[in-house]
């Protein structure tokens, strides 16, 4: 993915052969509102495909969405196309857009959208739309919504998760712990404080890359990359905060991998650790009945009270220009999507909705309050930080989870580890 925008050039030579449609929409679609949605097109016959990675049963609620969409709006049928592997999802769909073969929507990061900035291939919803996005979501929503070349809304946020701290309310009492640790300071004293009452690894973390970047984020106002191609955390600090994380694994009280499963919420129903940063939708399949004690569920832990910066990760539905019939449904099922059946969609992904008129009905309080995973985002979803998109992105991403997985060599050094990876990462950066 890293050479995606570098790709597109080449690839746009092929648009004319297949025969893609790039035309703008703005000259002869009208603003709409979504309440109203026959005003959206002309009553042309309109098909609109959309490609997803969607389990069965959120393929279901989201078919259950595009029913509604098409019983208002006869003219138009939509197709859900599934099945796709996730891991390969962003290529095959770069692949078929820039072939003129791809489909209307996705829903995925803000990465695949930004490999067609700037080549006139995205849908723009504000230029449809009479609705307050901006005035809906979050700051850091909006702004990784419109940070595009040409500012507009190129990404319409559908569901936001977040890392969040789990941990075993027994173990953490049979230690003699009552509350969950805030800091990063004070988890390495839980954690030390667990293994050495009880033998069992303190924490661990299902993205150790997430990890290390949301301490990054705290101690450097909130940004990976500085703006001439150079990362933000070449320096003493983070080699410090590394160190701190290599102590850790080589006492036994800070564990590098899962060991009874792919995923840490297997390791804490096994009660083989007692506390992990993960996804907040893993929340549904954790279950410590079997070894007696409860889930407890915190933040993520930060720097300082000044430093609570955090990532966040938030899939948006992204639109493909095709014709402006097409492209003014494309915008328009967007809006009827959020204003109508938001919570029904984050509820099928046990998620958290970034729009504030659906955080304050009555129905969501009483979903969150069924699962406090829901309400530790919430908490820390004002310290969320704008995703960042550059040349390199991926090789950063797994860089910052090797210089963590390489604690498990007790020879290795921080600094050392770092400024190699740095190597690595700036020059992924300047290609």
């Amino acid at each position: 993915m890293v050479q995606f925008a570098r790709k597109l050039v080449c690839a746009m030579m092929a648009l004319t052969l297949v025969g893609c449609s790039s035309t703008s929409t703005t000259d002869t679609a009208s603003t709409t509102d979504s309440s109203d949605s026959s005003e959206t097109t002309t009553g042309e016959a309109v098909e609109i495909t959309i490609w997803h990675t969607f389990t069965e049963h959120q393929e279901d609620t989201l078919q259950t969405i595009a029913d509604a969409y098409m019983a208002e709006n006869e003219n138009v049928t939509i197709t859900l196309v599934g099945g796709y592997d996730s891991s390969t999802f962003e290529n095959v769909v770069y692949e078929a857009v820039v072939n003129g073969v791809g489909p209307n929507i996705v829903f995925n990061f803000s990465s695949l959208a930004h490999s067609f900035d700037g080549y006139d291939m995205l849908v723009a919803f504000d230029d449809y739309w009479d609705f307050d996005y901006e005035g809906s979501v979050s700051e850091g929503i909006y702004e990784e919504s419109t940070d595009f070349d040409d500012g507009k809304v190129h990404l319409v946020s559908t569901y936001v998760t977040g890392q969040v701290l789990f941990y075993n309310t027994a173990l953490y009492e049979e230690a003699g712990i009552t509350e969950a640790p805030t800091t990063w300071e004070e988890l390495a004293e839980v954690s030390k404080q667990v293994y050495e009452a009880t033998g069992v690894p303190g924490f661990g973390a299902d993205s150790l890359a997430e990890v290390l970047k949301a301490i990054i984020y705290q101690t450097h106002d909130g940004h990976l990359v500085n703006g001439d191609g150079t990362v933000t955390f070449n320096d003493e600090t983070t080699a410090q905060w590394i160190q701190w994380w290599y102590e850790g694994v080589q006492e036994g009280y800070f564990q590098v991998a899962p060991t009874t499963g792919d995923y840490y919420s297997s390791d804490l129903n096994a009660g083989a650790v007692a506390s992990y940063i993960g996804s907040c939708a893993g929340y549904p399949y954790l279950d410590l009945s079997s070894i007696g004690g409860e889930v407890g569920v915190a933040r993520m832990p930060y720097v300082d009270e000044d430093h609570k910066e955090v990532g966040q990760t938030n899939r948006s539905m992204i639109g493909f220009k095709s014709s402006d019939a097409e492209d003014a449904v494309v915008a328009d099922f967007a809006a009827f999507f959020v204003q109508n059946y938001e919570l029904e969609w984050v509820e099928s992904l046990s998620a958290f909705s970034p729009y504030n008129f659906v955080q304050e009905t009555d129905e969501y309080q009483a979903y969150v309050a069924e699962n406090p995973a829901l309400g530790a985002v919430g908490e820390q979803v004002d310290d969320a930080v704008a995703t960042e998109t550059f040349t390199g992105s991926t090789t950063v991403n797994d860089e910052l989870k090797s210089i963590m997985t390489s604690a498990a060599d007790s020879s290795a050094d921080a600094a050392t580890v770092l400024a190699n990876s740095v190597a690595v990462m700036e020059a992924a950066m300047a290609e």
